[in-house]
C-alpha cells in the first residue's frame, strides 16, 4: 500500500510538467549558464587571441626582412659593382679608381701624310658619342664601331679643307650640330647644312687669338668643362684661355 500512496501524492506535483517540458527547461538552463560564462570570458579570450595574432605577424615580418636582407647581401657579394654613369648616361670611372698597368690596342686609323704635316692633330666626340679625328691639314674623319667590339670597322671622311681656308688645325670640339676648330691661332666653325653627315661650310669666328702663327706655338686642343665652358691653351705663352662663343 505504500508505493500506490507515493504515486498518488507525486501525480498532482508532476501533472503540470511533462517530460518534454522538463528537457526544454534543462536545455535553457544549460544555455543560460554557458552564456553567463561567455559574458565573463569572451573579452579576455578575444584580446589574448588578438595579441597572439599580432605577435605572429611581427615574427613573420621580421623573418621576411631578415631573409630579404640576407639575399641582398648574397647578391651584392656575388655580383660585381655596377659601373656609375655620368649625367649623359656614359659609363664613368669610379672616384677611387687606381690603375696598376696600361696597354693600348689599335681602335682605328686615318690616312696621314707627314710630308705636308697632315698628321693627326685632335680628337673629339660628336653629339652621338662617335669618335672624330682631325688632321693638321683640315681633314676630319668619323670612326664607327657598329658592333661595339672595341674596334672601329668604318672610317668616313666628313670634312676636307678643299680650298685651304683653315691652315694648320690644332684643336677640335663638337657643339651640337657644328664643329669648332682651332686653326692657325684662330677659331673657325664648320657646319653640315644639308644634314647628310658631312660638313661643307666654313665660318671664321675670330680673326686672331694670342698664339703665334707657328704650328709649334699655336693654340693646342679644346676641352669642355663640366659646367659647359670651353678652354684652350696658348702653348707658346703658357696661357690658359677660356673660349667665349656668341
Amino acid at each position: 500500500m505504500f508505493w500506490p500512496c507515493v504515486i498518488l501524492i507525486l501525480i498532482p506535483l508532476l501533472g503540470g510538467c511533462s517530460a518534454i517540458e522538463l528537457h526544454g527547461q534543462n536545455v535553457r538552463a544549460t544555455a543560460e549558464a554557458r552564456a553567463d560564462i561567455g559574458d565573463t570570458t569572451a573579452e579576455p579570450i578575444s584580446a589574448a587571441q588578438a595579441e597572439i595574432t599580432q605577435v605572429h605577424a611581427t615574427v613573420q615580418a621580421l623573418s621576411l626582412s631578415a631573409t630579404e636582407g640576407a639575399q641582398a647581401a648574397i647578391v651584392a657579394s656575388a655580383s660585381p659593382p655596377a659601373a656609375a654613369q655620368d649625367e649623359a648616361g656614359a659609363t664613368a670611372i669610379p672616384a677611387d679608381f687606381l690603375a696598376s698597368a696600361a696597354d693600348t690596342i689599335v681602335y682605328g686609323q686615318v690616312p696621314v701624310d707627314s710630308d705636308r704635316l697632315n698628321v693627326i692633330a685632335a680628337l673629339a666626340f660628336d653629339r652621338e658619342d662617335r669618335l672624330l679625328v682631325s688632321t693638321r691639314a683640315g681633314e676630319i674623319y668619323r670612326l664607327l664601331d657598329a658592333d661595339e667590339d672595341g674596334i672601329a670597322e668604318e672610317r668616313r671622311l666628313i670634312f676636307r679643307d678643299v680650298h685651304d681656308e683653315l691652315g694648320q688645325v690644332s684643336g677640335l670640339v663638337a657643339i651640337g650640330e657644328v664643329l669648332i676648330l682651332l686653326n692657325d691661332g684662330r677659331l673657325s666653325q664648320v657646319q653640315d647644312q644639308d644634314r647628310d653627315g658631312a660638313y661643307e661650310t666654313i665660318t671664321h669666328l675670330s680673326q686672331e687669338l694670342p698664339a703665334g702663327m707657328s704650328p709649334l706655338q699655336a693654340n693646342n686642343s679644346i676641352v669642355r668643362a663640366p659646367d659647359g665652358r670651353y678652354f684652350t691653351a696658348d702653348v707658346g705663352r703658357g696661357e690658359i684661355l677660356q673660349i667665349i662663343l656668341r
